[in-house]
């Protein structure tokens, strides 16, 4: 059971037993408990798993086009899934104006700083639906973040 918590991201408590050594490495989604556990411990324990989860939680961008976040989901076009792709992978960290101007300039399209900063309209204004913002990062880049 332990396994599928690590593979598929579920929030795990798990239960040790008395004199078994606590678990080396747990993953964010893991905590721990020994039994007996007062009711009101075990579900704040519950609460913090799912906070945890919920807050780790990231956009999706799959190869249709598609950008999911949360519950929700809106589609993209090809120059837009170029640009979201670094964005979605580095979730929450700068990504370099000189970065996502080169991702213009070999699809094809015109890499100007004005050109770039249309696409990153555009691509915001998409991604309000799902609850998703591309904030600017004054002089570097853009970071992407939930609303």
């Amino acid at each position: 059971m332990r396994e599928q918590c690590k593979t598929y991201g579920r929030p795990c408590l798990l239960i040790v037993e008395h004199g078994a050594p606590p678990p080396e490495q747990l993953s964010p989604h893991e905590d721990w408990v020994r039994p007996p556990i007062v009711r009101e411990d075990l579900q704040a324990r519950v609460r913090q798993l799912t906070d945890r989860a919920v807050l780790r939680a990231g956009p999706v961008l799959d190869p249709a086009g598609i950008c999911s976040f949360k519950e929700a989901s809106v589609t993209l076009s090809l120059t837009q899934c170029e640009m979201l792709a670094p964005l979605v992978a580095r979730y929450g960290q700068i990504i370099y104006r000189a970065e996502l101007r080169d991702i213009l300039e070999n699809s094809g399209a015109s890499s100007s700083s004005n050109a770039l900063d249309l696409h990153v309209m555009r691509l915001r204004r998409r991604l309000q639906v799902v609850g998703l913002a591309v904030r600017n990062v004054w002089g570097r880049g853009f970071v992407l973040e939930p609303l």
